[in-house]
């Protein structure tokens, strides 16, 4: 049987590596409740908080159904190996005992073929045996046991399988799942602060990477530390507000401030225990909650489906952009209205692959702002520069409200300087050419494009400038300076220019 032999040669392998790790497995300490078979060795072990995992309760021989419960709780796992000739028979009765002496409710012992067809699948797809090769669920001989113990604090769970994993060899794989309570207050949240545009110095802590820290408005996770860290001073941002639909996600976009950390986390603590936390302080932080999934529900996809542009490719490091519908993902996006301008917050985590593995979240935050529009400016000399070489010049510095023809107050200055040249050069006349990007039909494009040389025509002749010398022309997009193909060339594209008659 293939599976039978690729379990062969994956247990061969991690073989060598096992026993390079013995001592450091000899140090881990038995589960209190449940000792260690004598002469047992712990080849691997695991514990995570507040997990989901399915249960199974019962059994039907020769059948692929198997009656599974979901019990949330700290589940700790325990791979065995057993040398000494011993038989699964022999190890699985002493088994027995212990659930006797827990005072516990046996609900299943079978082995093989009794159990069901593959009886043992759903415990290779669960946590408690990623990166597991102790149990073999191929084994003729495998025997496999659950039982409950009731408490005043819950149901205890516990399974064991047991196996001969290789020649005199037994894997005996444990899995204890115990009630336990969330963990919350993991989170702060401060509402109240002031949106600083520059950064605070960061006290950074050795884990962190260089130059990165918390955003003032939301924590860490408490024991997490930034594996990834950028800021931009304007960006646009898509905040998704429900799961993508052929690979359309419905977004609310918002440009502004944006900062992009993500971290790194222990897997000792569940993504669904992660969730919890940063949904709690959200709430307690007065954040309206924009949409929420869960594992399937978030789709195929998610944050994969939001943006496709290189520059954004590594965005959400160092969670998966593709999450699988089986993935253990989970999402957060919220909206806070402040007394100045809203901020917009999403939160993406992604639970470990293996028991060895970690936790990854990030954290995109965006503060709603206007750009600053001041940074390009011109004056008399350098238009008299480009007109002189080319017979043309961008006017820079003229900024229009999005979509329209009116121009805003930050293009004062660039109005001012253009009135100067002119007065400078009285013979000269010009075309004033407007330019747009290619988002929109042709005849929208090229009737904005005229209403802006238009505009600023007018804008000039308040100034002063003889209106005999300018003539509007609006091209729209057929005249780009550079390939629309991203937002940055696209705002390029869209300009005014002087062009010498």
């Amino acid at each position: 049987m293939f599976s039978t032999i690729l379990r062969g040669i994956i247990f061969f392998i991690s073989s060598l590596a096992i026993l390079g790790a013995q001592q450091a497995y000899a140090s881990k300490e038995d589960h209190p409740a449940v000792s260690r078979y004598e002469g047992a060795t712990i080849k691997n072990t695991g514990v995570i908080h507040y997990q989901k995992i399915s249960v199974p309760v019962n059994v039907m021989p020769g059948t692929e159904d198997t009656e599974l419960i979901e019990v949330i709780g700290k589940i700790t796992a325990h791979g065995y190996r057993l040398e000494g000739n011993k038989s699964t028979l022999e190890v699985g009765l002493n088994y027995k005992q212990v659930i006797e002496k827990l005072g516990a409710e046996l609900l299943i012992d079978c082995v093989d073929k009794l159990c069901g067809y593959q009886p043992l699948d759903f415990y290779w797809q669960s946590w408690a045996n990623y990166n597991s090769l102790i149990a073999d669920d191929n084994d003729d001989e495998t025997r496999f046991l659950v039982a409950k113990r009731a408490t005043d604090k819950g149901d205890i769970y516990y399974q064991w399988i047991i196996t001969n994993v290789y020649d005199g060899i037994i894997g005996i794989e444990q899995t204890i799942i115990e009630p336990e309570a969330l963990l919350l207050d993991q989170v702060t949240v401060n509402s109240n602060i002031t949106i600083s545009a520059v950064q605070t110095p960061l006290r950074a802590e050795k884990e962190d990477i260089d130059g990165s820290q918390d955003h003032p408005v939301i924590s860490r996770y408490q024991g997490a530390y930034i594996s990834d860290y950028r800021q931009r001073e304007f960006e646009k941002v898509f905040i998704p507000t429900g799961v993508a639909v052929n690979q359309v996600a419905p977004v609310i976009t918002v440009e502004g401030k944006g900062t992009t950390i993500g971290y790194n986390l222990s897997n000792s603590q569940s993504t669904l225990q992660i969730y919890q936390n940063y949904l709690s302080a959200l709430k307690a932080a007065d954040f309206e909650i924009l949409y929420t999934c869960n594992l399937a529900a978030c789709g195929n996809a998610l944050l994969d489906d939001l943006y496709s542009s290189e520059a954004n490719q590594y965005r959400f490091n160092p969670v998966e952009t593709n999450n699988d519908s089986d993935s253990d993902f989970r999402f957060i996006s919220a909206k806070l209205t402040t007394s100045s301008n809203p901020i917009f917050l999403l939160v993406a985590i992604e639970g470990a692959l293996t028991s060895n593995g970690i936790n990854k979240i990030v954290v995109d935050i965006v503060e709603k702002s206007e750009m600053n529009t001041a940074k390009v400016t011109i004056d008399p000399e350098y238009l008299n520069d480009e007109i002189t070489q080319k017979g043309r010049v961008v006017l820079h510095g003229l900024n229009f409200d999005f979509n329209q023809a009116k121009l805003l107050a930050s293009s004062k200055a660039s109005l001012t300087a253009i009135t100067q040249y002119l007065a400078q050069h009285p013979q000269q006349r010009f075309y004033v050419v407007g330019h747009t990007d290619n988002v929109g039909s042709y005849e929208i494009n090229t009737q904005l494009s005229k209403a802006r040389a238009q505009t600023v025509i007018e804008e000039l002749i308040k100034l002063k400038v003889d209106k005999s010398r300018l003539t509007p022309i609006g091209i729209g997009p057929v005249s780009p300076k550079i390939a629309n193909s991203s937002d940055a060339n696209k705002a390029e594209n869209r300009r005014v220019e002087l062009v010498l008659q």
